[in-house]
């Protein structure tokens, strides 16, 4: 049996032509808005690397079923594969308006073996979609939970994904009674619930064919109308996101961009039209989903700053600038300036760049390089920043660190615990970069002198600069002032250079990030270990071994620019746990979901003047654990933590790093007068 199709056929045809028209009309803007942008060659660098990585994250949804979002995370997986699985599916239901009821796609008729497993799929994919749907319904009209956006428009998209469901169900029951008398087979598990559901008000073929009918116009319209939709709201990104996922950054943590100082004609970003077009991408991806929130340190406290408002905020400004931005250069003073016009600087300048909102990124957004960008302008070009800053730089560029203290005190730390400078032991195998915590605050340099304990009793041939090691930058890049860091960085390049440095460790998560990561942009190419990593060498190959019993709980907390940054986890846990007596307990925040100390993106070097403190929100959650020693390896978060401790007025609770834990148990002395290079290769 077969529908008059010819009038049919006419009103399908015009209004997927509209709808078309319509899409075409609101897309055409919007990806002109990208060509205009500045260009990112490297985004197209590596293809079958990105094919790997949207596979697994776009189509198979990876990051959506993590463990602090699963439930939700799950709930998009179903419906998602609902709209891959039904594609064939609504193309054949378009299909029927020109070739009659039977019409199906090649190899995907009732009467084959894979048209049977592809209608079994389709039905099981549908009604999973919908338990997804009910779920998202919960969620936001009965939970509400804080990280999901009050919006009209999802529940109406929701509805809408229910309906589409809903519709071919009925479609395809009404189809069954109708032409197939009622039978249902194995491979049609909705349409058996449809034909219930018909049977049960007592619904004649005729009648529930008419049903079916109606279902049939319902659903190829609500197709239509969901495609213009889509590009109106945040659904945005079910046209952008699987591009986003593919274009993503392939190294794994963020790494500023280089600016070239001498040739620039631009610093940082000032207007929209220096955004890239990847950024412009991220802000069109952004689904408000909130997961960017749930362990953000600004968000949490209170501060200026949701990466999740500051997309939105930025996409609204590239639409409501379309026509300027697609104009080209000859109307860019027309833009209004982003800092101060359209973001507020105060959300700019709170970021600790801790890598939360990207790495709970279903699609992979890159927050912090715009960020970064924009103080960079505002540092380089306008010379507007946090009045604490100007110290800060001075101190850098005078003396080497952010304190201003004097450089030929760098070493002074060392001074009988028998480490050797590079003058006083040419052949060393590894270069302590000790870093400016390390070399002039008091309580780190009782890290320092640990660590040297560490490393004489298990051999290591390693040197230190003494006065030579200068400040590594990362906190003038990452507070905008790239001209510094480039200075910094470069001074210590070359003095690595003049030292043969091939390999190198720090006790700084900084410092590690920074030269591991970071130097080589510069020419700086090392083999680079955090010292939590080189203690767990140590242990491994027995050339230290703790045996003083360490009888506390501790807790351990993540330094983001070791753990987001980096991923690594698992050497500091090892090195506590080599420890007789110490028992770990974790925070609820830990590994991937730790939350930052507020020291990060320069952060370290700013009043906190808004919302609560960020220290203390972590102190607080590490006193709850029930430990009295709070364990780290980075001078920031060590800093930090101890100052929240003090500020939250709590007793008994210490902050030590891995390394005083470490040393603390050694029954070694430490080993003096033989040069260390002669004693690691009597090791």
């Amino acid at each position: 049996m077969h529908a008059p199709i010819d009038l049919t056929a006419l009103i399908v045809l015009c209004m997927i032509l509209a709808a078309l028209g319509i899409f075409a009309t609101t897309m055409i803007p919007r990806l002109a808005i990208l060509t205009k942008l500045q260009h990112e060659p490297s985004r197209m660098r590596e293809p079958g690397e990105r094919m790997k990585r949207l596979i697994r994250f776009g189509l198979g949804q990876r990051r959506m079923v993590n463990p602090e979002e699963f439930k939700p995370g799950l709930a998009h997986v179903l419906i998602f594969g609902a709209f891959m699985v039904l594609s064939l599916r609504t193309i054949t239901l378009f299909g029927m308006a020109f070739a009659g009821w039977d019409f199906h796609l090649p190899f995907l008729g009732a009467n084959t073996v894979t048209g049977q497993g592809y209608l079994f799929v389709k039905d099981l994919v549908a009604l999973l979609a919908l338990l997804g749907v009910g779920y998202f319904f919960y969620l936001r009209l009965l939970v509400k939970p804080d990280r999901m956006t009050r919006s009209g428009e999802a529940v109406f998209i929701l509805g809408m994904i229910a309906g589409l469901m809903i519709t071919e169900i009925l479609f395809d029951a009404g189809h069954l009674l109708a032409f197939e008398k009622g039978e249902s087979h194995w491979y049609n598990p909705a349409g058996f619930l449809g034909l219930a559901l018909y049977k049960a008000v007592g619904a004649s073929p005729e009648s529930a064919w008419s049903v079916g009918q109606v279902a049939w116009w319902a659903h190829i319209t609500q197709v239509l109308v969901f495609l213009n939709f889509l590009p109106l709201g945040k659904h945005f990104h079910v046209i952008t996101g699987l591009p986003d996922v593919f274009f993503q950054r392939l190294e794994p943590q963020y790494r500023p961009a280089k600016m070239d100082l001498e040739n620039s004609e631009t610093f940082g970003i000032q207007k929209a039209d220096e955004l890239s077009w990847k950024m412009a991408l991220d802000v069109y991806s952004c689904t408000e989903c909130g997961r960017c929130q749930t362990h953000c340190p600004t968000y949490v406290t209170n501060k200026p700053l949701s990466v999740k408002a500051l997309n939105t905020t930025i996409r609204h400004h590239l639409m409501d600038e379309a026509e300027t931005l697609s104009a080209g250069p000859a109307m860019r003073e027309q833009l209004p300036d982003l800092v101060g016009m359209v973001v507020n600087p105060e959300t700019v300048w709170a970021c600790t760049t801790c890598g939360w909102c990207e790495t709970a990124c279903p699609v992979f957004i890159e927050n912090i390089p715009r960020i970064v960008e924009m103080r960079r302008h505002e540092v380089l070009v306008k010379s507007e920043f946090p009045p604490e800053a100007t110290r800060v730089f001075k101190g850098m560029e005078n003396q080497g660190n952010p304190w201003g203290l004097g450089a030929t005190s760098r070493a002074d730390w060392a001074e009988g615990h028998n480490v050797p400078t590079v003058e006083e032991n040419p052949e060393f195998e590894y270069l302590w970069f000790v870093g400016c915590a390390g070399s002039f605050d008091e309580r780190q340099k009782k890290v320092s002198q640990a660590l040297a304990k560490v490393l004489n009793a298990a051999g290591v041939n390693y040197a230190i600069l003494g006065n030579a090691e200068t400040c590594n930058g990362d906190s003038a890049r990452r507070m905008g002032n790239e001209y510094l860091f480039q200075m910094l960085a470069e001074q210590n390049i070359e003095t690595f250079k003049a030292h043969n440095v091939k390999k190198v460790f720090s006790q700084c998560a900084h410092c590690f990030n920074v030269i591991k990561n970071e130097y080589p942009q510069l020419g700086g190419e090392y083999q680079v270990l955090h010292h939590s990593q080189l203690i767990e060498q140590l242990l491994e190959d027995k050339r230290i071994q703790p045996t003083e019993s360490f009888d506390q709980l501790v807790t351990y907390h993540d330094a983001c620019y070791l753990g987001r940054h980096n991923q690594e986890y698992k050497a500091p846990r090892k090195a506590l746990k080599s420890v007789p007596g110490l028992k770990v307990v974790e925070m609820a925040r830990s590994e991937r979901q730790s939350f930052c100390c507020g020291a990060g993106g320069g952060r370290m070097w700013m009043e906190e003047h808004l919302g609560t403190r960020i220290n203390q929100n972590r102190a607080q959650e590490a006193i709850g654990t029930g430990a009295k020693v709070i364990a780290a390896n980075c001078p920031f978060c060590i800093t930090m933590l101890k100052d929240g401790v003090n500020e939250l007025g709590v007793e008994g609770v210490e902050v030590k790093d891995i390394a005083e834990i470490v040393a603390s148990s050694l029954k070694l002395p430490v080993v003096t007068g033989a040069p260390l290079a002669a004693r690691d290769e009597t090791a």
